[in-house]
């Protein structure tokens, strides 16, 4: 009788710890635009939009951001989304703070 409780509940377990380590799946949030932006992209810049921008603690970046991300390369014309979208992923020394090293 026990057995048969538990194999539910490792199951359970099992299937939010996939969920949990896989990240949000944002597609069902996007508006029409925002989807003919990501179809635009290529499938290696759709895969790290989705999955391998993270935030400042790691974690995967959240669908608003994403969202964001698309109404901005909304604004650049299909055949060049590509390009700015990962000139947009570029780190600029410039843009990180020097505080506290008594340079600006």
């Amino acid at each position: 009788m026990r057995m048969s409780a538990i194999v539910p509940i490792g199951a359970l377990i099992v299937l939010t710890m996939a969920r949990a380590g896989s990240g949000e799946d944002c597609s069902m949030q996007l508006s029409a635009e925002q989807h003919q932006v990501y179809a635009s992209l290529s499938a290696a810049n759709q895969h790290i939009l989705s999955t391998q921008i993270k935030d400042k603690n790691g974690q995967p970046a959240s669908c608003d951001f994403q969202r964001g991300l698309l109404d901005i390369l909304a604004n650049y014309t299909p055949d060049k989304r590509d390009a700015d979208f990962k000139q947009l992923l570029v780190e600029r020394p410039f843009a990180r703070s020097s505080r506290g090293s008594g340079q600006r």
